[in-house]
C-alpha cells in the first residue's frame, strides 16, 4: 500500500502523521500500491514558496516551508499547505500531471506550458481543494501545540 515519509523539523508529529493518512484516504491514493511519498519539513523554499511538490507515478516528494519571507506560517497554515501539495501529488501519480520531453508541463496528457501560475488548470484544482481537504481531514479533535 501507499507509504509515506515525514522529514524535517515539525510540531505534533501525531496529528501530522494522522492528517496526512486522512488526505491520502480522502484523494482515494491509499489502496494505490508502490507509491512513496517524502514530506519535508524545511525552514524556507526557494522563491519564498509556501510549498513544492515533485513527482512522477510511483514517487513525490512534498516541501513545505515553515517560514516565506521571513514571516513564519502557523502550524495550521502549513498543514493547509499540506493538502494542496497533496493535490499535487495525486495528479502525479494518477497521471493527470506529468512532463513532456523537453520538461516542459503535461496536464491530462497534452502540452500544458504555456499557462500562466495562476491559470494552471493543476493549481486551480489544488486551490479549490485545499480548504476543504483541511477542514474534513483534520484532526481537530486531538491536541496540537
Amino acid at each position: 500500500l501507499m507509504e509515506y515519509y515525514i522529514l524535517g523539523r515539525h510540531k505534533n508529529k501525531l496529528v501530522v502523521d494522522h492528517y496526512v493518512a486522512m488526505v491520502i484516504k480522502a484523494l482515494k491514493l491509499h489502496r494505490l500500491t508502490k507509491r512513496s511519498i517524502i514530506i519535508d519539513f524545511k525552514t524556507s523554499l526557494d522563491d519564498e514558496a509556501l510549498g513544492l511538490c515533485f513527482g512522477v507515478k510511483d514517487v513525490a516528494k512534498v516541501e513545505i516551508a515553515r517560514k516565506s519571507n521571513g514571516v513564519s506560517q502557523t502550524f495550521l497554515e502549513q498543514m493547509q499547505t499540506l493538502a494542496h501539495e497533496l493535490v499535487h501529488v495525486k495528479q502525479y501519480m494518477r497521471g493527470e500531471l506529468g512532463y513532456n520531453q523537453h520538461g516542459d508541463f503535461k496536464w491530462k496528457k497534452r502540452n500544458a506550458g504555456g499557462y500562466k501560475y495562476e491559470n494552471q488548470p493543476w493549481e486551480k484544482e489544488a486551490e479549490r481543494l485545499e480548504k476543504t481537504l483541511f477542514i474534513e481531514c483534520f484532526p481537530f479533535d486531538m491536541e496540537i501545540s
